[in-house]
C-alpha cells in the first residue's frame, strides 16, 4: 500500500535578530525539508518568523498566516524542527495543536520525533487537545472566582 502524499508546510523561527542571518534558520529549513522528503510528502511552503520571540502573547505574522491557511484547508500537516520553534509555553502549544486538530491538520516535530499523522499520533494529538481544553477551563474558572483560595 502506497503512503498518502500529504501537503506539508514548515514553520521556523528564531528569536534573536543576530540569528536571522545565521545558521539556525537554514538548519531548521534543511531538517524540515529532509523530514518531509523522507515521509514522501509534498512541501508547499516554509513560514518564517525571524527575530520574534515565541513567548506568550507575542505576535508572529507568519504563524498567524499559517493558522489562517490551515483554516482555509491549504495543507494537511505542519512540520517544525523543534516544538520550541512553534511555541515556548505549554498553554499556547496545546491551544494551537487543538486548533489544528479541529481543522484536520496534523503536526510533526523533527527533533522530538512527534508525528501526529499516524493513527497513534492522532490519538496523542486528541489527548493533547483535551488537555488544552481542561487547562483553559481551569484558567477560566480560576479567573471567574478571582483566584479563590
Amino acid at each position: 500500500m502506497e503512503k498518502e502524499r500529504l501537503r506539508a508546510v514548515g514553520y521556523r523561527r528564531v528569536s534573536m535578530r543576530e540569528q536571522v542571518d545565521g545558521h539556525s534558520l537554514d538548519a531548521q529549513a534543511k531538517n524540515i525539508k529532509d523530514y518531509v522528503n523522507g515521509q514522501g510528502w509534498d512541501l508547499l511552503e516554509i513560514y518564517t518568523d525571524a527575530g520574534i520571540s515565541a513567548k506568550k502573547d507575542s505576535f508572529r505574522p507568519d504563524l498567524a498566516k499559517l493558522m489562517q491557511d490551515a483554516e482555509d484547508g491549504k495543507f494537511d500537516v505542519v512540520v517544525v524542527d523543534k516544538i520550541d520553534r512553534f511555541y515556548r509555553h505549554l498553554a499556547g502549544l496545546l491551544t494551537a495543536l487543538d486548533s489544528l486538530r479541529h481543522m484536520n491538520v496534523a503536526f510533526a516535530s523533527v527533533q522530538e520525533r512527534l508525528d501526529f499523522t499516524s493513527p497513534w499520533g492522532k490519538l496523542t494529538l486528541t489527548v493533547l487537545g483535551i488537555l488544552a481544553e481542561l487547562y483553559l477551563d481551569n484558567v477560566r474558572r480560576s479567573m471567574a472566582c478571582g483566584d479563590c483560595a
